[in-house]
């Protein structure tokens, strides 16, 4: 919304009742185009990790490197696979920048105790099912190209950015908001549609 105009409307996918996206008020004042994803500890241990000891090109295969403590990159093979626990296991998972990234080309960033943000995503096919709740907790959306041209006030800077999106070795582009602006987080199970009709 524009004080009290509507600009644009989306699809969005949400949080998994087991993840569940929480409510929050904040303010985005930053987009990254090519982002990494810094893969949570919790979704790293439990996930990932399981299925790279089973497949051990999982890692390589998905785009993801192996970091340490001070962000060195790993040589995944030269890792002992089978001995590491969630409990046990030192390392961080990046996944580096591009179209096959989980958070896609673009992601917006508001400050947030959840470490969650709004994004783009690698399977647009998902905006199709009816129940989208099935993220980790992050809002993954329908058009966020759209709404990076709108918080920008520039849509041929976006179209410049995704221009690169298939060059090799991407990093992370960074644009800062001059205007942050609010975001809120919230659920609204029971609404009005422009017709005027309950929705529930």
């Amino acid at each position: 919304y524009d004080r009290d105009s509507l600009v644009t409307a989306m699809k969005v996918i949400v949080g998994k009742p087991s993840t569940s996206t929480p409510q929050i008020s904040s303010k985005i004042d930053q987009i990254i185009f090519f982002p990494y994803w810094y893969v949570p500890n919790s979704i790293a241990t439990k996930e990932i990790l399981p299925i790279q000891q089973k497949e051990s090109t999982f890692l390589e295969n998905n785009g993801f490197q192996v970091l340490d403590e001070l962000g060195n990159t790993i040589d995944p093979t030269t890792l002992p696979w089978a001995t590491y626990t969630a409990n046990n296991f030192p390392y961080r998972f990046r996944q580096v920048a591009g179209c096959d990234n989980s958070l896609g080309i673009v992601k917006f960033n508001f400050e947030s105790p959840y470490a969650i943000y709004l994004h783009d995503t690698n399977h647009k096919e998902l905006f199709g099912k009816s129940n989208r709740h099935i993220s980790h907790g992050c809002i993954r959306l329908e058009k966020p190209y759209d709404l990076a041209a709108i918080l920008l006030g520039n849509r041929s800077q976006v179209e410049d950015a995704l221009k690169h999106r298939f060059d090799t070795d991407l990093k992370p582009k960074y644009m800062r908001l001059d205007n942050p602006v609010q975001v809120f987080i919230t659920y609204m199970t029971t609404s009005v549609d422009e017709f005027g009709n309950l929705v529930i």
